[in-house]
């Protein structure tokens, strides 16, 4: 599996400071998906919308952005990422 610089499914930046929030598959291979996100290959909120991710995520990234900032970064980068293009091509969350 190719390194990702984020979480698949939240953007959490798989940098130095968050290492320790990328979960290890069963394998033992580095995840795409953090442990906010991501448990035992299941997501931990597997019903949640691309929408609800964005808003959950607005007051956390809002600190530092300022909350339309963030709102309007999560909207153009969250689409990006693996588990919502899975989502919106129609395919099922793992």
């Amino acid at each position: 599996m190719e390194k990702v610089s984020m979480c698949q499914s939240c953007s959490l930046p798989f940098n130095e400071e968050h290492a320790h929030f990328i979960v290890k598959e069963a394998d033992g291979s580095q995840s795409i998906y953090c442990t906010n996100c991501y448990k035992d290959g299941k997501f931990l909120q597997p019903n949640l919308t691309m929408e609800e991710m964005i808003e959950m995520l607005v007051p956390i990234l809002g600190r530092s952005l300022g909350e339309e900032k963030a709102r309007e970064e999560l909207s153009r980068v969250i689409p990006t990422l693996e588990r919502w293009r899975k989502e919106n091509k129609g395919l099922r969350n793992p």
